[in-house]
Protein backbone atom coordinates (compact mmCIF):
# COMPACT_ATOMS: atom_id res chain seq x y z
CA UNK A 1 0.00 0.00 0.00
CA UNK A 2 1.33 3.14 -1.15
CA UNK A 3 0.25 6.01 1.33
CA UNK A 4 -0.98 9.10 -0.70
CA UNK A 5 1.35 12.44 -0.29
CA UNK A 6 -0.51 15.45 0.67
CA UNK A 7 0.50 18.43 -1.88
CA UNK A 8 0.43 21.73 -0.21
CA UNK A 9 -2.00 24.67 -1.36
CA UNK A 10 0.04 26.96 -3.72
CA UNK A 11 -0.91 30.80 -2.32
CA UNK A 12 -3.11 31.32 -5.82
CA UNK A 13 -5.20 27.81 -4.93
CA UNK A 14 -5.50 29.63 -1.20
CA UNK A 15 -6.61 33.08 -2.90
CA UNK A 16 -8.90 31.12 -5.19
CA UNK A 17 -10.76 29.20 -1.95
CA UNK A 18 -11.20 32.66 -0.04
CA UNK A 19 -12.66 33.82 -3.74
CA UNK A 20 -15.14 30.60 -3.57
CA UNK A 21 -16.04 31.76 -0.39
CA UNK A 22 -17.07 35.12 -1.30
CA UNK A 23 -18.94 33.65 -4.30
CA UNK A 24 -21.21 31.76 -2.36
CA UNK A 25 -22.36 34.50 -0.55
CA UNK A 26 -22.55 36.93 -3.02
CA UNK A 27 -24.86 34.25 -4.86
CA UNK A 28 -26.71 33.68 -2.08
CA UNK A 29 -27.62 37.67 -1.66
CA UNK A 30 -28.31 37.50 -5.45
CA UNK A 31 -30.95 35.38 -4.90
CA UNK A 32 -32.35 36.33 -1.07
CA UNK A 33 -31.59 39.51 -1.17
CA UNK A 34 -32.69 41.11 2.50
CA UNK A 35 -33.39 37.70 3.46
CA UNK A 36 -30.00 36.98 3.31
CA UNK A 37 -28.99 37.06 7.20
CA UNK A 38 -32.04 35.18 7.98
CA UNK A 39 -31.81 32.37 5.46
CA UNK A 40 -28.22 31.98 5.70
CA UNK A 41 -28.48 31.82 9.54
CA UNK A 42 -30.95 29.49 9.51
CA UNK A 43 -29.71 26.98 6.95
CA UNK A 44 -26.27 27.13 9.23
CA UNK A 45 -28.15 25.91 12.37
CA UNK A 46 -29.73 23.30 10.20
CA UNK A 47 -27.18 21.70 8.89
CA UNK A 48 -24.99 21.73 11.69
CA UNK A 49 -27.45 20.25 14.19
CA UNK A 50 -27.64 17.36 10.78
CA UNK A 51 -23.69 17.06 10.95
CA UNK A 52 -24.10 16.91 14.94
CA UNK A 53 -26.65 13.68 14.43
CA UNK A 54 -25.05 12.33 11.86
CA UNK A 55 -21.58 11.91 14.09
CA UNK A 56 -19.58 15.37 13.57
CA UNK A 57 -18.90 16.34 17.08
CA UNK A 58 -16.25 19.59 16.16
CA UNK A 59 -15.81 21.79 13.34
CA UNK A 60 -13.12 24.20 12.07
CA UNK A 61 -15.87 26.75 12.93
CA UNK A 62 -14.43 28.87 16.04
CA UNK A 63 -16.65 28.20 18.58
CA UNK A 64 -16.13 24.24 17.54
CA UNK A 65 -19.36 22.41 18.70
CA UNK A 66 -21.59 21.98 16.05
CA UNK A 67 -25.00 22.13 18.54
CA UNK A 68 -22.88 25.32 19.82
CA UNK A 69 -22.93 27.37 16.54
CA UNK A 70 -26.61 25.68 15.33
CA UNK A 71 -27.81 27.58 18.75
CA UNK A 72 -25.60 30.98 17.94
CA UNK A 73 -26.70 31.09 14.55
CA UNK A 74 -30.41 29.78 15.44
CA UNK A 75 -30.89 32.56 17.37
CA UNK A 76 -29.48 35.28 14.78
CA UNK A 77 -32.02 33.56 12.33
CA UNK A 78 -35.02 33.87 14.39
CA UNK A 79 -33.74 38.17 15.46
CA UNK A 80 -33.36 39.01 12.00
CA UNK A 81 -36.81 37.33 10.47
CA UNK A 82 -38.46 39.07 13.23
CA UNK A 83 -36.46 42.23 12.05
CA UNK A 84 -37.31 42.18 8.86
CA UNK A 85 -40.65 41.43 8.61
CA UNK A 86 -42.22 43.35 11.30
CA UNK A 87 -39.87 46.44 11.31
CA UNK A 88 -39.18 49.08 9.25
CA UNK A 89 -35.51 48.76 8.03
CA UNK A 90 -33.83 50.31 5.37
CA UNK A 91 -32.15 46.73 4.33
Amino acid sequence: MSESAVVPKTRGEILEGIAFQFCKIATVSLIAGRYVLPVASGLCSVFYVAAHLKGKRDTRCVLKYPLLIAAFWGIVSVISFFLVLFKKLPW
